[in-house]
């Protein structure tokens, strides 16, 4: 595209909290936003899109209408049908981004390993499986505990089982839909993020490596930059950059590593979209993960990603109770120096739902650290 004016509309399928902070960042650009929303109640992304129009993902021909509207498309996730996006591209070419071929090869966990894999990056060893016996024989091999997945549709912890033994596998496999894949638990040290921003015309911008902090499979904070060696970051930005170019992705993508502590790198996941553990950056860095999205599927020049701060800390404000969603105490956050509060306008909180994120700039990062800790006890959300 490579311009922008006021009557350039980004559309977006989805309308949770990734799509409103795309929607503000498209906003400083004057750019009108139209977001697709699944959802009967008001909607994160309503609160701040220009127009809003309601469906469904498996609606065919409302989704064409959608995209009939809008310059440009983009996702703010992963999971509509295969056929529904090569339908966008090809009814609209060069408008979806990213586009249908490059969710062909990461659009189920089992297709992301091997697009991944065959381009020569190291992943976690895993398996499809279809029986409790494949995963015996998986088992020979890499032994207990392992972890069993759905192909499509986990995130935070759901979508998935760790199987500590062969007696456990009959009650795990109940718990799964649809295709499967077992793979090696992989003892790691650290869990670590990259978001990686691509236009259409092969430009690419690494951000800071993130320590993701992780509780029962939901991410509780990030740390930026992450403690590890150089040649650590080299890997993981090499390895995060080569993905981007073997599935030819245009867009803002995150990739997650498991570092062990031999200094071993895997690549765990990646998400075709702004990623929680990119949050930090709108406060950040020089260009947060939400404006950059925007610069790559409108094919614009990307923006520098690097820290505005020596350390930058982000706590994810997670749901305590089910009621309307209020944060207290309000006080605590606010009267926080160099902290950023974003809640995400969801009307009613649930316990584990992600209701908004706090972000914290400053120098010492283990005196943050206690900081967001304690702001985490003590609230109620």
């Amino acid at each position: 595209m490579n311009k922008i004016t006021s009557n350039t509309v980004l559309g977006i399928l989805g309308s949770g909290q990734l799509a409103r902070m795309t929607c503000l960042a498209a906003s400083t650009f004057g750019i009108q936003t139209h977001v697709y929303c699944t959802e009967k109640d008001v909607s994160p992304a309503e609160h701040v899109a220009t127009k809003t129009s309601k469906g469904s993902f498996h609606d065919l021909e409302a989704v064409l209408n959608f995209c009939q509207s809008c310059d440009a498309v983009t996702l703010e996730n992963e999971f509509i049908d295969q056929h529904i996006l090569e339908s966008i591209d090809e009814k609209f070419p060069g408008k979806l981004f990213p586009n249908s071929k490059t969710f062909k090869k990461i659009g189920d966990k089992i297709s992301e390993k091997e697009s991944f894999a065959n381009a020569g990056i190291r992943v976690v060893p895993f398996k499809k499986v279809t029986s409790p016996e494949d995963v015996v024989r998986f088992a020979e091999v890499y032994n207990y505990p392992l972890v069993l997945k759905s192909s499509k549709g986990g995130y935070d912890g759901y979508g998935n089982a760790t199987i500590n033994s062969e007696e456990e596998l009959e009650e795990k496999f109940k718990l799964l839909k649809g295709d499967l894949l077992v793979e090696a638990f992989i003892p790691y040290e650290k869990e670590l993020a990259i978001m990686v921003a691509r236009n259409a015309d092969g430009e690419i911008i690494t951000y800071p490596i993130a320590h993701t902090i992780q509780e029962n499979h939901i991410c509780h904070f990030v740390s930026v930059p992450a403690d590890i060696s150089a040649d650590t970051e080299e890997q993981i930005k090499k390895a995060a950059q080569l993905a981007m170019t073997t599935i030819n992705a245009v867009g803002i993508f995150a990739f997650e590593f498991f570092l062990t502590k031999d200094g071993t790198l895997y690549l765990n996941e990646s998400a075709p979209r702004p990623h929680n553990s990119g949050h930090y950056s709108i406060e950040g860095c020089v260009t947060s993960q939400f404006h950059n999205h925007v610069r790559s599927v409108l094919n614009l020049p990307l923006g520098e990603a690097h820290l505005r701060a020596p350390s930058v800390l982000m706590l994810n404000l997670l749901g305590t109770q089910e009621q309307v969603a209020e944060l207290n105490p309000l006080e605590d956050f606010l009267n926080t120096k160099d902290g950023h509060l974003h809640l995400y306008g969801k009307r009613f909180s649930k316990k584990g739902r992600k209701m908004g994120h706090f972000t914290l700039l400053g120098e010492d990062s283990q005196e943050m650290m206690e900081t967001l800790k304690k702001l985490k006890s003590g609230y109620t959300l």
